[in-house]
Protein backbone atom coordinates (compact mmCIF):
# COMPACT_ATOMS: atom_id res chain seq x y z
CA UNK A 1 0.00 0.00 0.00
CA UNK A 2 2.84 2.48 0.57
CA UNK A 3 4.29 2.20 -2.82
CA UNK A 4 0.57 2.10 -4.08
CA UNK A 5 0.47 5.65 -1.96
CA UNK A 6 3.68 6.94 -3.29
CA UNK A 7 2.79 6.71 -6.67
CA UNK A 8 -0.53 8.48 -6.35
CA UNK A 9 1.33 11.07 -4.70
CA UNK A 10 3.30 11.57 -7.26
CA UNK A 11 0.91 11.60 -9.89
CA UNK A 12 -1.15 13.88 -8.19
CA UNK A 13 2.22 16.64 -8.30
CA UNK A 14 2.66 15.90 -11.89
CA UNK A 15 -0.98 17.12 -12.63
CA UNK A 16 -0.83 19.69 -11.00
CA UNK A 17 2.34 21.48 -12.05
CA UNK A 18 0.06 22.19 -15.17
CA UNK A 19 -1.31 25.01 -13.13
CA UNK A 20 2.19 26.56 -12.80
CA UNK A 21 2.88 30.14 -13.96
CA UNK A 22 3.35 33.22 -12.97
CA UNK A 23 0.63 35.04 -13.97
CA UNK A 24 1.74 37.04 -13.33
CA UNK A 25 5.44 37.46 -11.84
CA UNK A 26 7.49 36.51 -14.85
CA UNK A 27 7.67 34.26 -17.91
CA UNK A 28 7.23 30.51 -18.11
CA UNK A 29 10.12 28.62 -20.18
CA UNK A 30 9.57 25.42 -21.44
CA UNK A 31 13.58 24.81 -22.59
CA UNK A 32 15.36 22.26 -20.31
CA UNK A 33 16.90 23.63 -17.12
CA UNK A 34 20.75 24.47 -17.63
CA UNK A 35 23.21 25.51 -15.33
CA UNK A 36 25.62 29.49 -15.69
CA UNK A 37 28.69 29.25 -15.00
CA UNK A 38 27.96 33.61 -14.99
CA UNK A 39 25.13 32.59 -12.71
CA UNK A 40 26.40 30.45 -9.99
CA UNK A 41 28.61 32.07 -7.05
CA UNK A 42 30.22 30.88 -4.05
CA UNK A 43 29.35 32.00 -0.78
CA UNK A 44 29.17 30.62 3.11
CA UNK A 45 28.88 31.64 6.30
CA UNK A 46 31.14 31.45 9.81
CA UNK A 47 28.21 29.94 12.04
CA UNK A 48 26.82 27.95 9.93
CA UNK A 49 27.23 24.63 12.24
CA UNK A 50 23.82 23.88 13.23
CA UNK A 51 23.59 20.98 10.97
CA UNK A 52 27.19 20.95 9.26
CA UNK A 53 29.59 20.69 12.27
CA UNK A 54 30.89 24.14 11.45
CA UNK A 55 32.67 23.35 8.61
CA UNK A 56 32.39 24.15 4.93
CA UNK A 57 28.61 23.54 3.34
CA UNK A 58 27.09 23.95 -0.14
CA UNK A 59 23.57 24.69 -0.85
CA UNK A 60 22.34 23.82 -4.49
CA UNK A 61 19.61 26.57 -5.67
CA UNK A 62 17.50 26.87 -8.37
CA UNK A 63 16.59 30.28 -10.56
CA UNK A 64 14.14 30.74 -12.54
CA UNK A 65 14.88 30.15 -16.07
CA UNK A 66 12.35 31.70 -17.73
CA UNK A 67 13.42 35.23 -16.60
CA UNK A 68 17.36 34.56 -16.43
CA UNK A 69 17.62 37.40 -18.46
CA UNK A 70 16.29 39.99 -15.88
CA UNK A 71 17.40 37.89 -12.57
CA UNK A 72 20.61 36.97 -13.92
CA UNK A 73 22.69 40.33 -12.69
CA UNK A 74 20.70 40.92 -9.49
CA UNK A 75 21.07 37.44 -7.99
CA UNK A 76 25.21 37.97 -9.01
CA UNK A 77 25.39 40.97 -6.30
CA UNK A 78 22.92 39.34 -3.94
CA UNK A 79 24.79 35.89 -3.91
CA UNK A 80 28.16 37.80 -3.51
CA UNK A 81 26.72 40.60 -0.20
CA UNK A 82 25.56 36.55 0.71
CA UNK A 83 28.89 34.87 0.12
CA UNK A 84 30.53 38.68 2.43
CA UNK A 85 28.76 37.54 5.00
CA UNK A 86 28.78 33.95 5.21
CA UNK A 87 32.08 32.50 3.66
CA UNK A 88 31.80 28.91 4.86
CA UNK A 89 28.91 28.38 2.75
CA UNK A 90 29.08 27.84 -1.11
CA UNK A 91 26.09 28.95 -3.08
CA UNK A 92 25.65 26.87 -5.99
CA UNK A 93 23.07 28.99 -7.81
CA UNK A 94 22.24 28.10 -11.21
CA UNK A 95 19.08 29.38 -13.59
CA UNK A 96 17.89 25.52 -14.12
CA UNK A 97 14.08 25.54 -12.86
CA UNK A 98 11.28 25.59 -15.40
CA UNK A 99 8.10 23.17 -14.85
CA UNK A 100 9.66 20.57 -16.92
CA UNK A 101 12.82 20.49 -14.78
CA UNK A 102 10.84 20.57 -11.01
CA UNK A 103 8.56 18.18 -12.18
CA UNK A 104 11.49 16.03 -12.31
CA UNK A 105 12.99 16.69 -9.17
CA UNK A 106 9.36 15.97 -7.68
CA UNK A 107 9.22 12.38 -8.98
CA UNK A 108 12.86 11.63 -8.38
CA UNK A 109 12.31 13.65 -4.97
CA UNK A 110 15.60 15.02 -5.59
CA UNK A 111 14.83 19.04 -5.04
CA UNK A 112 17.54 21.34 -5.20
CA UNK A 113 18.46 22.91 -1.16
CA UNK A 114 16.11 25.77 -1.90
CA UNK A 115 14.06 27.12 -5.14
CA UNK A 116 11.47 29.49 -5.99
CA UNK A 117 7.86 29.24 -5.74
CA UNK A 118 4.99 30.73 -6.42
CA UNK A 119 2.70 30.85 -3.31
CA UNK A 120 -1.04 31.32 -3.08
CA UNK A 121 -0.75 32.33 -6.70
CA UNK A 122 -1.61 28.45 -7.89
CA UNK A 123 -2.20 25.46 -5.99
CA UNK A 124 1.35 23.84 -6.90
CA UNK A 125 2.84 24.97 -3.09
CA UNK A 126 0.10 23.98 -1.23
CA UNK A 127 0.41 20.64 -3.16
CA UNK A 128 4.14 20.18 -2.28
CA UNK A 129 3.03 21.38 1.39
CA UNK A 130 0.80 18.33 1.39
CA UNK A 131 3.02 15.84 -0.27
CA UNK A 132 6.14 17.09 2.39
CA UNK A 133 8.42 18.45 0.00
CA UNK A 134 8.63 21.70 1.61
CA UNK A 135 10.40 22.65 5.13
CA UNK A 136 7.95 24.55 7.30
CA UNK A 137 9.16 27.63 8.28
CA UNK A 138 6.97 29.09 11.15
CA UNK A 139 9.55 28.14 13.97
CA UNK A 140 12.35 28.92 11.94
CA UNK A 141 12.40 32.74 13.88
CA UNK A 142 12.58 34.48 10.02
CA UNK A 143 11.46 38.58 10.84
CA UNK A 144 8.50 39.15 9.46
CA UNK A 145 8.46 42.52 10.91
CA UNK A 146 8.49 44.52 7.95
CA UNK A 147 5.74 42.75 6.32
CA UNK A 148 1.38 42.95 6.50
CA UNK A 149 -0.74 40.87 6.45
CA UNK A 150 -1.16 40.32 3.09
CA UNK A 151 2.48 39.34 2.38
CA UNK A 152 2.33 36.40 5.07
CA UNK A 153 -0.89 34.62 3.52
CA UNK A 154 1.07 34.13 0.25
CA UNK A 155 3.55 32.28 1.89
CA UNK A 156 0.71 30.31 3.98
CA UNK A 157 -0.42 27.45 3.95
CA UNK A 158 -2.53 25.89 7.39
CA UNK A 159 -1.25 28.29 9.47
CA UNK A 160 2.36 28.03 8.69
CA UNK A 161 5.09 29.54 6.63
CA UNK A 162 6.81 28.00 3.63
CA UNK A 163 8.19 30.35 2.03
CA UNK A 164 10.66 33.98 2.41
CA UNK A 165 7.99 36.62 1.66
CA UNK A 166 6.85 38.50 -1.11
CA UNK A 167 8.18 42.53 -1.45
CA UNK A 168 7.35 43.34 -4.77
CA UNK A 169 3.93 43.62 -7.00
CA UNK A 170 3.00 42.17 -9.87
CA UNK A 171 0.37 43.62 -12.66
CA UNK A 172 0.28 44.10 -16.03
CA UNK A 173 0.14 47.30 -18.26
CA UNK A 174 0.36 49.18 -21.34
CA UNK A 175 4.41 50.10 -21.81
CA UNK A 176 3.68 52.86 -24.53
CA UNK A 177 6.37 54.63 -27.08
CA UNK A 178 5.73 58.22 -26.12
CA UNK A 179 7.25 59.59 -29.14
CA UNK A 180 4.77 58.05 -31.22
CA UNK A 181 2.00 58.60 -28.71
CA UNK A 182 2.67 62.29 -29.39
CA UNK A 183 3.08 62.19 -33.16
CA UNK A 184 0.04 61.18 -33.58
CA UNK A 185 -1.92 63.16 -31.20
CA UNK A 186 -2.48 60.73 -28.47
CA UNK A 187 -2.04 60.96 -24.67
CA UNK A 188 -2.67 58.48 -21.69
CA UNK A 189 -6.16 57.09 -22.41
CA UNK A 190 -9.35 58.40 -19.67
CA UNK A 191 -11.67 55.03 -20.73
CA UNK A 192 -12.15 52.23 -22.53
CA UNK A 193 -13.62 53.79 -25.68
CA UNK A 194 -11.17 56.66 -25.83
CA UNK A 195 -7.87 53.60 -25.66
CA UNK A 196 -9.52 51.92 -28.30
CA UNK A 197 -10.33 54.97 -30.93
CA UNK A 198 -6.36 55.79 -30.05
CA UNK A 199 -5.66 51.69 -31.31
CA UNK A 200 -7.63 52.40 -34.29
CA UNK A 201 -5.62 55.92 -35.49
CA UNK A 202 -2.47 54.21 -34.74
CA UNK A 203 -3.36 51.98 -37.41
CA UNK A 204 -4.70 54.04 -39.95
CA UNK A 205 -1.52 55.73 -39.47
CA UNK A 206 0.26 52.35 -40.71
CA UNK A 207 1.60 51.73 -36.80
CA UNK A 208 0.99 48.44 -35.38
CA UNK A 209 -0.94 49.51 -32.31
CA UNK A 210 -0.19 46.54 -30.04
CA UNK A 211 2.96 43.89 -30.36
CA UNK A 212 1.25 40.88 -29.43
CA UNK A 213 3.77 37.55 -28.82
CA UNK A 214 0.83 35.51 -30.16
CA UNK A 215 2.87 32.01 -30.62
CA UNK A 216 4.08 32.09 -26.80
CA UNK A 217 1.53 30.61 -24.59
CA UNK A 218 1.87 33.18 -21.83
CA UNK A 219 2.76 36.13 -23.61
CA UNK A 220 -0.11 36.37 -25.68
CA UNK A 221 -2.51 35.93 -22.57
CA UNK A 222 -0.74 39.19 -20.80
CA UNK A 223 -4.08 41.48 -22.64
CA UNK A 224 -6.71 38.81 -21.42
CA UNK A 225 -4.79 39.37 -17.51
CA UNK A 226 -4.96 43.23 -17.88
CA UNK A 227 -8.54 43.34 -19.41
CA UNK A 228 -10.36 40.32 -16.27
CA UNK A 229 -9.86 43.06 -13.55
CA UNK A 230 -10.61 45.73 -15.39
CA UNK A 231 -13.86 44.73 -16.60
CA UNK A 232 -15.02 41.78 -14.82
CA UNK A 233 -13.70 41.92 -11.30
CA UNK A 234 -16.34 41.36 -9.65
CA UNK A 235 -17.63 38.99 -11.38
CA UNK A 236 -14.50 36.84 -10.70
CA UNK A 237 -14.95 37.87 -7.33
CA UNK A 238 -18.67 36.01 -7.08
CA UNK A 239 -17.35 33.00 -9.65
CA UNK A 240 -14.72 32.14 -6.98
CA UNK A 241 -16.87 32.38 -4.05
CA UNK A 242 -19.36 30.40 -5.54
CA UNK A 243 -22.10 32.86 -5.88
CA UNK A 244 -21.96 33.59 -9.61
CA UNK A 245 -20.64 32.02 -12.65
CA UNK A 246 -18.02 32.77 -15.47
CA UNK A 247 -21.15 32.84 -17.57
CA UNK A 248 -21.19 36.49 -16.26
CA UNK A 249 -22.10 38.59 -18.92
CA UNK A 250 -18.87 40.83 -18.33
CA UNK A 251 -16.63 38.28 -18.08
CA UNK A 252 -17.97 37.09 -21.60
CA UNK A 253 -17.54 41.36 -22.79
CA UNK A 254 -14.14 40.71 -21.38
CA UNK A 255 -13.35 37.99 -24.01
CA UNK A 256 -15.23 39.71 -26.68
CA UNK A 257 -12.88 42.90 -26.16
CA UNK A 258 -10.35 40.91 -26.70
CA UNK A 259 -11.52 39.38 -29.44
CA UNK A 260 -12.05 42.70 -31.08
CA UNK A 261 -8.53 43.42 -30.63
CA UNK A 262 -7.70 40.36 -32.81
CA UNK A 263 -10.43 41.14 -35.16
CA UNK A 264 -9.49 44.56 -36.08
CA UNK A 265 -5.97 44.05 -36.67
CA UNK A 266 -4.73 45.91 -33.16
CA UNK A 267 -2.32 43.00 -32.75
CA UNK A 268 -0.92 43.48 -36.39
CA UNK A 269 -0.55 41.46 -39.40
CA UNK A 270 2.06 38.84 -38.55
CA UNK A 271 1.10 38.41 -34.69
CA UNK A 272 -0.18 34.79 -34.62
CA UNK A 273 3.41 33.62 -35.59
CA UNK A 274 5.61 36.38 -33.49
CA UNK A 275 7.15 35.41 -30.22
CA UNK A 276 7.81 37.20 -27.39
CA UNK A 277 10.86 38.39 -28.26
CA UNK A 278 10.28 39.51 -31.77
CA UNK A 279 7.14 41.01 -30.39
CA UNK A 280 9.33 43.62 -27.98
CA UNK A 281 11.79 44.37 -30.74
CA UNK A 282 9.04 45.33 -32.65
CA UNK A 283 8.19 47.58 -29.33
CA UNK A 284 11.42 48.74 -28.40
CA UNK A 285 12.01 49.06 -32.45
CA UNK A 286 9.34 51.56 -32.83
CA UNK A 287 7.49 49.28 -35.46
CA UNK A 288 4.46 49.20 -32.77
CA UNK A 289 3.10 51.92 -30.39
CA UNK A 290 2.91 49.68 -27.26
CA UNK A 291 2.88 46.10 -26.04
CA UNK A 292 1.03 45.00 -22.98
CA UNK A 293 3.28 42.99 -20.44
CA UNK A 294 4.34 42.38 -16.87
CA UNK A 295 5.88 44.85 -14.16
CA UNK A 296 9.01 42.61 -14.25
CA UNK A 297 9.97 43.07 -17.72
CA UNK A 298 9.97 46.91 -17.05
CA UNK A 299 14.03 47.04 -16.96
CA UNK A 300 14.14 45.09 -20.52
CA UNK A 301 12.09 48.36 -21.83
CA UNK A 302 14.15 50.95 -19.70
CA UNK A 303 17.55 49.45 -21.00
CA UNK A 304 16.15 50.11 -24.89
CA UNK A 305 16.48 53.36 -24.33
CA UNK A 306 13.43 54.53 -25.96
CA UNK A 307 10.75 57.49 -24.79
CA UNK A 308 9.22 54.93 -22.47
CA UNK A 309 5.93 55.23 -20.52
CA UNK A 310 2.88 52.83 -19.20
CA UNK A 311 -0.74 53.37 -17.93
CA UNK A 312 -3.48 50.31 -16.96
CA UNK A 313 -6.04 49.64 -19.39
CA UNK A 314 -9.05 51.69 -18.12
CA UNK A 315 -12.50 50.40 -18.23
CA UNK A 316 -15.48 52.02 -19.85
CA UNK A 317 -16.16 54.01 -17.02
CA UNK A 318 -12.66 55.04 -16.89
CA UNK A 319 -11.68 53.23 -13.72
CA UNK A 320 -8.32 51.48 -13.35
CA UNK A 321 -8.28 48.27 -11.38
CA UNK A 322 -5.12 45.87 -12.00
CA UNK A 323 -4.24 42.38 -11.64
CA UNK A 324 -3.19 42.14 -8.40
CA UNK A 325 -0.18 39.89 -7.96
CA UNK A 326 3.05 39.47 -5.73
CA UNK A 327 6.20 38.75 -7.33
CA UNK A 328 7.65 35.17 -6.92
CA UNK A 329 11.22 36.92 -7.51
CA UNK A 330 12.75 36.43 -4.44
CA UNK A 331 10.01 34.06 -2.75
CA UNK A 332 12.08 30.78 -2.04
CA UNK A 333 11.06 27.72 -0.63
CA UNK A 334 13.85 25.18 1.51
CA UNK A 335 13.39 21.70 0.24
CA UNK A 336 12.24 19.20 3.56
CA UNK A 337 15.15 16.87 2.59
CA UNK A 338 17.78 19.43 2.47
CA UNK A 339 21.08 18.62 4.50
CA UNK A 340 21.70 21.96 5.67
CA UNK A 341 18.11 23.63 6.56
CA UNK A 342 19.99 25.66 8.94
CA UNK A 343 22.38 26.97 6.16
CA UNK A 344 19.61 27.62 3.74
CA UNK A 345 17.71 29.41 6.48
CA UNK A 346 20.21 32.20 6.00
CA UNK A 347 19.51 32.54 2.58
CA UNK A 348 16.16 32.91 3.34
CA UNK A 349 16.97 35.64 5.22
CA UNK A 350 18.81 37.46 3.62
CA UNK A 351 17.00 37.58 0.55
CA UNK A 352 13.75 38.47 2.74
CA UNK A 353 15.62 41.60 3.91
CA UNK A 354 16.04 45.24 3.28
CA UNK A 355 19.84 44.57 1.32
CA UNK A 356 18.73 41.86 -1.07
CA UNK A 357 15.60 43.61 -1.68
CA UNK A 358 17.23 46.96 -2.75
CA UNK A 359 19.76 45.11 -4.98
CA UNK A 360 16.88 43.72 -6.77
CA UNK A 361 14.66 46.86 -7.23
CA UNK A 362 18.03 48.88 -8.00
CA UNK A 363 18.19 46.45 -11.08
CA UNK A 364 15.19 45.28 -12.37
CA UNK A 365 12.24 48.68 -11.35
CA UNK A 366 9.62 46.41 -9.40
CA UNK A 367 6.50 48.17 -7.55
CA UNK A 368 8.16 47.72 -3.97
CA UNK A 369 5.29 46.82 -1.32
CA UNK A 370 7.58 47.95 1.85
CA UNK A 371 8.23 51.37 2.82
CA UNK A 372 11.96 50.86 3.23
CA UNK A 373 12.29 49.62 -0.40
CA UNK A 374 13.31 53.03 -2.38
CA UNK A 375 12.17 53.16 -5.64
CA UNK A 376 14.38 53.10 -8.80
CA UNK A 377 13.18 55.78 -10.83
CA UNK A 378 10.19 57.66 -11.68
CA UNK A 379 9.00 54.54 -13.69
CA UNK A 380 8.65 52.56 -10.96
CA UNK A 381 6.51 55.03 -9.04
CA UNK A 382 4.55 55.10 -12.88
CA UNK A 383 3.80 51.50 -12.11
CA UNK A 384 2.23 52.05 -9.23
CA UNK A 385 -0.28 54.48 -10.33
CA UNK A 386 -3.91 52.72 -10.58
CA UNK A 387 -7.43 53.07 -8.78
CA UNK A 388 -7.97 49.47 -7.04
CA UNK A 389 -6.03 45.99 -7.07
CA UNK A 390 -8.26 43.58 -8.50
CA UNK A 391 -7.84 39.68 -9.13
CA UNK A 392 -5.59 37.70 -10.84
CA UNK A 393 -7.61 35.55 -13.75
CA UNK A 394 -5.47 32.75 -13.72
CA UNK A 395 -5.35 32.11 -9.76
CA UNK A 396 -9.53 32.47 -10.02
CA UNK A 397 -9.53 29.43 -12.78
CA UNK A 398 -7.08 27.38 -10.77
CA UNK A 399 -9.44 28.00 -7.37
CA UNK A 400 -12.14 26.50 -9.21
CA UNK A 401 -9.87 23.81 -11.16
CA UNK A 402 -8.77 19.88 -10.05
CA UNK A 403 -6.55 17.27 -11.62
CA UNK A 404 -9.79 16.13 -13.72
CA UNK A 405 -10.70 19.46 -14.77
CA UNK A 406 -8.57 22.26 -15.35
CA UNK A 407 -10.35 25.60 -15.90
CA UNK A 408 -7.26 27.74 -15.99
CA UNK A 409 -5.34 25.45 -18.44
CA UNK A 410 -8.73 25.43 -20.59
CA UNK A 411 -7.88 29.29 -20.47
CA UNK A 412 -4.53 29.07 -21.40
CA UNK A 413 -4.53 26.40 -24.32
CA UNK A 414 -7.73 27.01 -25.82
CA UNK A 415 -10.46 29.70 -25.18
CA UNK A 416 -7.23 32.02 -26.26
CA UNK A 417 -6.04 30.89 -28.97
CA UNK A 418 -9.58 30.42 -30.24
CA UNK A 419 -10.47 34.24 -29.59
CA UNK A 420 -7.28 35.35 -31.34
CA UNK A 421 -8.22 33.18 -34.30
CA UNK A 422 -12.09 34.38 -34.49
CA UNK A 423 -12.92 30.67 -33.74
CA UNK A 424 -15.37 31.56 -31.08
CA UNK A 425 -16.79 34.51 -29.57
CA UNK A 426 -16.59 35.99 -25.83
CA UNK A 427 -19.83 34.48 -24.92
CA UNK A 428 -18.79 31.08 -26.13
CA UNK A 429 -15.29 31.87 -24.44
CA UNK A 430 -16.76 31.99 -20.96
CA UNK A 431 -19.14 28.77 -21.90
CA UNK A 432 -15.83 26.69 -22.28
CA UNK A 433 -15.09 27.96 -19.33
CA UNK A 434 -18.04 27.67 -17.20
CA UNK A 435 -17.84 24.00 -18.17
CA UNK A 436 -14.80 23.87 -17.58
CA UNK A 437 -14.99 25.09 -13.75
CA UNK A 438 -15.62 23.01 -10.44
CA UNK A 439 -17.33 26.10 -8.55
CA UNK A 440 -17.60 25.81 -4.83
CA UNK A 441 -20.53 23.86 -2.92
CA UNK A 442 -22.34 26.30 -0.61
Amino acid sequence: MLRTRKLYVLLAITAMLALTLQACGGKNDNNAGSSSPAASTNSANTDAGASSGGGNVTLKVWGDLGNQAVLEEPFKKINAAFAAKYPNIKIEYDFAQNDQSLNVALQANELPDLFWVQGDKTSKMSEMVKNGFLLDLTSRNLDLSRYDDSQKTYCTIDGKIYCSLPSFFDTNVVYYNKDIYEKNGLTVPKNWDEFVQGLAKLKDAGVTPIALAGKSEWDRAWPVFALAPAFSNDALKAAQAGTGKLTDPSIAGMFQSFRDLAEKGYFGKDFLAQDMAGAQFAFTNGKAAAIIDGTWDNSTYVASGMNLGRFPIPNKDGKRIVQSSYSNFMTYAIASKSQHPEEALKYLELLSGQEAQQIMEDFTGLVPTIKDITPKDEGVKELGVFDEAGLNIYSVLTALSTTDSNAADTMMKDVIPKLMTLAITGEEAAAILDKAAVYPSK
